[in-house]
C-alpha cells in the first residue's frame, strides 16, 4: 500500500467544488408537531428544566447514526444534496488521501471515508456510515476536553484529526479564531508551530516576530513559552469558548452542527460574543442546532443573524415533549425592538411563568410577597418577573410569551382601563374576549368620569398659581410643592383620581359589582388589575412613591406579619393560587428548581 497526500483545506475557494450537505428536512416530536426546516437555519431549543432540550440533540445526533429515535423526537426527514462524483471530487480536493488508487481513503477533522463507501452514495442509509462528516454534536461532557493540546503529526503528510492542525496550515484561518478570542478575552490565541509531540494553543499577548524571524524561529518559540500560558492551563471559560469556536468555526465540512449548553463555563458578555459568532461565521449552508438556558446566547445569535433563527419551546407533559416555535418575522420583529430585546421577555422562555409589570418597582414589590414561604410555599417559584416600561407594552411582551407557550400573567395598575383600546388590546393579547368583559369595563368607565369628570385647564392652572404663590428666590424648589404640583396632575384625571383610591371610590351598588365581576373576568385570563389603585394603595402609611416606596416597605416593614399588606399578601396569594393550577405549571412540578 502506497500513500498520497493532499494538503487539508489549501484549495482556491474559487476552483474548489461545492462541499455536499446532508440537513434536517422536517422533525416531528412526540407531541406530533412538525418542523420544516431549510438548510441554512439556526434551530434553538429552549424552555424550562428537563423539558427535553439537550435529548433533542442526542436523537438528532442517533438519526443521523443509527436511525432510532427517543423519548422527544419520534421520526425525521434527511435531505442530501450533492452526488457520488461530487463528494469524490470534494475529497480528492480537500481532503487527506491516503491508500491505494482502488481502495482510497480520505481523512480530516472528524471523518475517514472510503471510497467504498463513496461507492454506496445512492443507498438509503449511505448518510448513516459517513455521519462524521456531515454532522458534529458538542456536548458539554466533552467541550473542555477539546481545548486542550492537539497530538503532533507529520503535516500535510497525515490526516489532521484536531481543529489545531488546520490553524498550522492556514495563517489566516489562525488569525481570524484569535481575533475572536481576544475580543472575548483581551488576549490572543497563538498556535504552537515548533512541533513535538504535543501542540498546543497558547494564550497572552503574541511575540512579535523581529527581522528574519518567523514562529519556528527559536527566539520567538522561547518567548512564548516565557510569557504566554497554554490553554489547557487557563480558566474553564476560556477553554470552552476556545473548543467551540475552533469546533464549529474551523472544521468546515459538517452541514449539521448539534451544540449543546454553548454558555457552559462563560460569563454573560462572553456568551453573547460566542452566540453572535456562531450566527455570523458558521457556514451559510450548515444547520446550527443549540440547547440553551442562556438569553445571552440567544440575545448574540438574534445580533448575529435573526433571518434565519429559529426558537422552538419545548415543556414536558409527561412522556410527551409539547413544542411551540416563535415564528421567524417575531423573532425579527424583537430583534429590532431594543426595549423587548433589554427587557428580559425572551428571559421568560426558561421560567414556568412569567409575570409582566408595570415598574421595576412593581416587580420587586410583587416578587418579594411571592418569595414569602407562608404565599409560595417552601420552594422558589420559578416564575420570571419583567416590567413592561409602562402599561402601553405590556400586551406586545405577553403577547410575544405567549406564542412562545410561555404561560404569562400581567400586573397593572387600576388606570389601565381608562383606555378602551389599551385595556381590550391586553384583554385580547391574554387570550381573552373582548366581548365578555367589555359591559362591565363601560359600565365601569361611565361612573368614573361622571362621578368625577376632567378638571378644566383653568382649574389647574388655578390650582398649580395657588401651590407657587409664596415660592421666591434662587433657593431649589421646595420638594413639597413638587409633590403638590404632581399630585395636581394625577387628579386632573378621572382615573388619576381613582388611581390614589382604588376601589373605594367607586359609588356602592351595581358599579361596584360591575367592577368586582370584571377584576374577576380579567383574572381568569391573567391579567389582574391592582384594586386599591397603585402599587403604593397597599400601604398608604408610606408616603414615598416607586423605587423609594418599595425600599422602605422592605427595610420598614415585615412582609409576612404587618397588618397593612395584608391586602397585598391576599393579592399576590389568589394570583399564585391560579398560576399553580395551569396546565403547565402541575406538568412540570416534578422538575427541578432554578438554581
Amino acid at each position: 500500500m502506497t500513500d498520497e497526500t493532499a494538503d487539508s483545506n489549501q484549495a482556491d475557494p474559487k476552483s474548489s467544488p461545492d462541499r455536499p450537505t446532508l440537513f434536517f428536512k422536517t422533525i416531528t416530536f412526540s407531541d406530533r408537531t412538525t418542523l420544516a426546516l431549510d438548510e441554512g437555519d439556526i434551530v434553538v431549543f429552549v424552555g424550562p428544566n428537563n423539558a427535553g432540550k439537550s435529548a433533542a440533540l442526542r436523537e438528532l445526533d442517533n438519526w443521523l447514526r443509527t436511525e432510532t429515535g427517543g423519548q422527544v423526537i419520534s421520526s425525521v426527514a434527511i435531505q442530501r444534496s450533492g452526488s457520488a462524483e461530487e463528494l469524490q471530487a470534494y475529497l480528492d480536493q480537500n481532503a487527506h488521501k491516503s491508500g491505494s488508487s482502488s481502495d482510497r481513503r480520505y481523512g480530516g477533522v472528524g471523518y475517514n471515508i472510503s471510497q467504498q463507501q463513496i461507492r454506496n452514495h445512492q443507498h438509503p442509509h449511505f448518510w448513516r456510515q459517513v455521519a462524521s462528516f456531515f454532522a458534529m454534536r458538542i456536548s458539554t461532557e466533552n467541550r473542555l476536553a477539546a481545548s486542550n493540546a492537539a497530538q503532533g503529526i507529520a503535516l500535510h503528510q497525515a490526516p489532521p484529526t484536531h481543529p489545531i492542525h488546520l490553524l498550522l496550515m492556514d495563517e489566516t484561518l489562525a488569525a481570524e479564531v484569535s481575533e475572536k478570542f481576544r475580543h472575548a478575552f483581551g488576549e490572543a490565541l497563538t498556535p504552537f508551530r515548533a512541533g513535538g509531540n504535543s501542540l498546543p494553543l497558547y494564550v497572552g499577548k503574541k511575540p512579535e516576530l523581529k527581522p528574519g524571524e518567523d514562529e519556528l524561529s527559536r527566539g520567538f518559540v522561547e518567548e512564548l513559552q516565557r510569557t504566554n500560558v497554554k490553554l489547557d492551563e487557563q480558566g474553564d471559560g476560556m477553554r470552552s469558548f476556545a473548543a467551540v469556536i475552533l469546533q464549529v468555526l474551523v472544521a468546515k465540512t459538517q452541514s449539521i452542527l448539534l451544540l449543546d449548553e454553548p454558555e457552559a463555563f462563560l460569563h454573560p458578555p462572553q456568551a453573547r460574543l460566542l452566540g453572535k459568532y456562531l450566527a455570523e461565521r458558521r457556514d451559510e449552508k450548515s444547520q446550527l442546532f443549540i440547547a440553551t438556558h442562556s438569553i445571552d446566547i440567544l440575545d448574540g445569535l438574534m445580533e448575529g443573524g435573526s433571518d434565519k433563527l429559529r426558537i422552538v419551546r419545548l415543556r414536558r407533559d409527561g412522556k410527551v415533549n409539547h413544542v411551540t416555535e416563535l415564528a421567524k418575522d417575531k423573532v425579527q420583529a424583537v430583534a429590532k425592538d431594543t426595549l423587548a430585546r433589554f427587557s428580559r421577555v425572551f428571559e421568560g422562555i426558561f421560567f414556568q411563568h412569567v409575570i409582566v409589570c408595570e415598574s421595576d418597582a412593581d416587580c420587586m414589590f410583587y416578587q418579594s410577597l411571592l418569595s414569602l414561604p407562608a404565599i409560595s410555599g417552601d420552594r422558589r417559584p420559578d416564575v420570571l418577573f419583567i416590567h413592561a416600561a409602562g402599561k402601553h407594552r405590556m400586551g406586545k411582551l405577553a403577547e410575544t410569551l405567549r406564542a412562545l407557550d410561555v404561560p404569562v400573567s400581567v400586573i397593572a395598575d387600576i388606570d389601565v382601563l381608562s383606555e378602551e383600546n389599551t385595556i381590550k388590546s391586553l384583554v385580547e393579547k391574554l387570550g381573552g374576549d373582548w366581548r365578555t368583559i367589555s359591559p362591565q369595563w363601560k359600565a365601569v368607565s361611565d361612573s368614573v368620569i361622571r362621578q368625577n369628570p376632567p378638571l378644566s385647564a383653568d382649574k389647574v392652572r388655578k390650582r398649580i398659581e395657588a401651590e407657587i404663590a409664596n415660592v421666591a428666590g434662587a433657593e431649589k424648589f421646595p420638594p413639597e410643592k413638587e409633590q403638590a404640583i404632581k399630585k395636581i396632575f394625577k387628579e386632573a384625571s378621572p382615573w388619576g383620581r381613582l388611581k390614589q383610591s382604588g376601589r373605594t371610590a367607586l359609588p356602592s351598588g351595581e358599579v361596584t359589582r360591575n367592577f368586582n365581576q370584571l377584576l374577576k373576568n380579567c383574572a381568569v385570563i391573567g391579567l389582574w388589575i391592582v384594586p386599591v389603585g397603585e402599587l403604593e394603595g397597599f400601604c398608604r402609611s408610606v408616603g414615598s412613591h416607586g423605587p423609594g416606596f418599595v425600599e422602605k416597605i422592605l427595610e420598614e416593614k415585615s412582609l409576612e406579619t404587618d397588618e397593612e399588606l395584608e391586602d397585598a399578601r391576599e393579592f399576590v396569594r389568589k394570583l399564585w393560587s391560579q398560576v399553580q393550577k395551569s396546565p403547565a405549571f402541575v406538568t412540570n412540578r416534578g422538575s427541578s428548581p432554578r438554581s
